[in-house]
């Protein structure tokens, strides 16, 4: 029996639907008695017959405030309208709001949209949810064509079409249902981007393939499933965490000598190896200043990188901190990594020259964590000659020191104290920032590289003591945007402060000068090709011609309006 009157107390706490009814039926029970108590004291009081119709009328009316037809004097009857108005007041507009207003907002809540308002012609389709489908329109942002994101959980897609409502279209359909593809236009889409899991991404390939001519990317969590997808029809399957353990290990290499991924566009513009032609080809290379550098405690003026070499400082990270348009008096330290812009060649001069120290003097790298991200790290920084040492929990054919990160015994086994740098790549945010705590406290000039899964994680890893954090979902995101608008600009690279660094050809005659296009877009000149020269850092009345390959710099809008100049 106790159970029983606790079931029903929790379904009438828990049911919105069961309140109301209740309310209603006190509403009713209510009028009930007032009209049964008027209809019997008007005749005695006021001396006039009254049916039961006109009193429940006069019940109605006075609770709902508007006024009786029957007139009344004596104090009896003023003092029951009175209790009436008084108890009209509390139900209705009171207790109604409380009980009603979650109800008609959750029937009036329109649902996530089935279909697109209009018809959409060459637009990027993304399915699924989450921080990669987020950094994903950003980066496809910077285009004007269309996107939609397909999401099959109701309430998920509600969220996305609130998040995305000026960027992007969204609509909401099960993914095995061939209406939720002719609703987004599938058969018109440029690109597909999946970021599902593995299982559902090959059932989703399987199923539209027949459909549509769209270029179709797979996100996996693990590389290794590639060519299961490319059989299913995936034109690139790509893995943030490869592409993640990569960009780290470039923030340590001095002379990155790994491969370039060339199936991603602008890639090849982020190394100064193996270049046929060299003096030609402009480059943006980011370089870390060794504590064994001769550059170490002099000012970026004092290199005189532009003067020696034709090679200039656009961006620097320094203790943490990304400066865009680093001043000259700014002094180089361990904390310092330089972004270098001009020909590969002379780049190549500029680091020998002014950056570059002996093998024996980087000494070796901790990689926190060998999962899918460190893994990579590792191949990259023993192809260039660094030494590396792996903490993990499980056991690999590697040189390992097998425990937990978060150990300081285990992170002093693996020589922390002597080790440039630590790249701290685990799979789990909390446990990389305390990581990251721990070796900055043991090395406090070691040079450390984090992951992060979350942007909420960023600035804690940074707080933590990290040189440098990459942020998972944002490199997949970009990754993914050197692909899909390869025909409209090449993304260089993402800069940390919202910017990006981009190449535009110019296809047609133009009659603009570096300070016209300046002042029209505010984008900043790194450099220009031409098939017979380059130009690092243009003056402002350096003229444009077709075929120009131009370099710029700016935030996603400066460059809608650069783009839409040519």
């Amino acid at each position: 029996m106790r159970s029983r009157k606790h079931l029903i107390w929790r379904i009438i706490q828990t049911s919105v639907e069961m309140r109301i009814l209740i309310y209603f039926v006190l509403f009713a029970l209510l009028i009930t008695i007032f009209t049964v108590i008027f209809h019997g004291l008007y005749p005695d009081f006021e001396g006039k017959t009254v049916d039961w119709a006109q009193s429940v009328l006069f019940v109605i009316q006075t609770i709902t405030t508007t006024g009786s037809l029957l007139t009344y004097h004596s104090d009896t009857i003023i003092i029951l309208s009175t209790i009436m108005m008084l108890s009209g007041v509390i139900m209705i507009f009171m207790v109604v709001p409380l009980l009603l207003t979650p109800y008609l907002v959750a029937v009036l809540r329109s649902g996530p949209a089935r279909k697109t308002p209009h018809a959409l012609y060459h637009h990027t389709i993304i399915v699924g949810n989450g921080e990669l489908s987020r950094a994903l329109v950003e980066s496809l942002s910077l285009s004007d064509k269309e996107i939609l994101i397909v999401e099959e959980d109701e309430t998920a897609a509600r969220t996305l079409a609130r998040k995305h409502l000026r960027r992007a279209f969204v609509i909401w359909g099960e993914y095995d249902d061939p209406q939720t593809w002719e609703q987004a236009w599938i058969r018109n889409a440029d690109f597909v981007i999946l970021c599902e899991n593995e299982r559902t991404i090959a059932s989703i390939i399987l199923g539209i393939r027949g459909i549509t001519s769209a270029r179709i990317i797979s996100i996996v969590d693990k590389v290794s499933f590639d060519r299961y997808l490319r059989y299913a029809g995936a034109e690139y399957v790509l893995s943030p965490k490869q592409i993640t353990g990569r960009i780290l290990a470039r923030h340590a290499i001095l002379n990155p000598a790994g491969d370039t991924e060339s199936s991603l566009p602008g890639l090849d513009r982020l190394t100064i190896n193996n270049e046929e032609f060299p003096e030609k080809i402009l480059r943006l290379i980011h370089i870390p200043v060794m504590v064994e550098s001769k550059a170490k405690g002099k000012q970026i003026g004092d290199l005189d990188l532009y003067g020696k070499y034709g090679v200039i400082v656009p961006f620097i990270w320094k203790s943490g901190r990304f400066i865009s348009l680093p001043d000259t008096e700014e002094t180089i330290d361990a904390t310092t990594s330089l972004f270098l812009f001009g020909r590969a060649d002379a780049i190549r001069r500029a680091v020998h020259e002014e950056l570059e120290v002996s093998r024996e003097q980087i000494g070796h790298a901790v990689i926190a964590g060998f999962g899918d991200v460190g893994s990579s790290v590792y191949t990259e920084m023993m192809a260039s000659g660094i030494s590396c040492i792996v903490v993990d929990a499980k056991k690999y054919d590697v040189n390992e020191v097998e425990g937990n990160a978060e150990d300081e015994e285990i992170l002093r086994e693996a020589r922390i104290g002597e080790a440039q740098f630590c790249i701290v790549a685990l799979n789990d945010d909390n446990v990389n920032i305390f990581t990251t705590l721990m070796a900055r406290n043991l090395n406090p000039g070691i040079r450390i590289l984090a992951r992060a899964n979350d942007p909420l994680s960023v600035d804690k890893l940074y707080r933590a003591g990290a040189d440098y954090v990459a942020l998972l979902p944002r490199i997949g995101g970009q990754a993914v945007g050197r692909i899909v608008l390869a025909d409209t600009v090449t993304i260089i690279i993402d800069l940390p402060d919202g910017e990006m660094v981009v190449l535009k050809q110019i296809q047609h005659p133009v009659e603009h000068s570096v300070k016209s296009v300046t002042g029209k877009s505010g984008v900043r000149f790194l450099g220009i090709e031409r098939s017979e020269s380059v130009i690092v850092s243009p003056t402002e009345e350096e003229i444009l011609h077709e075929g120009d390959a131009v370099i710029v710099a700016g935030s996603t809008e400066q460059l809608k309006k650069f783009i839409r100049l040519f």
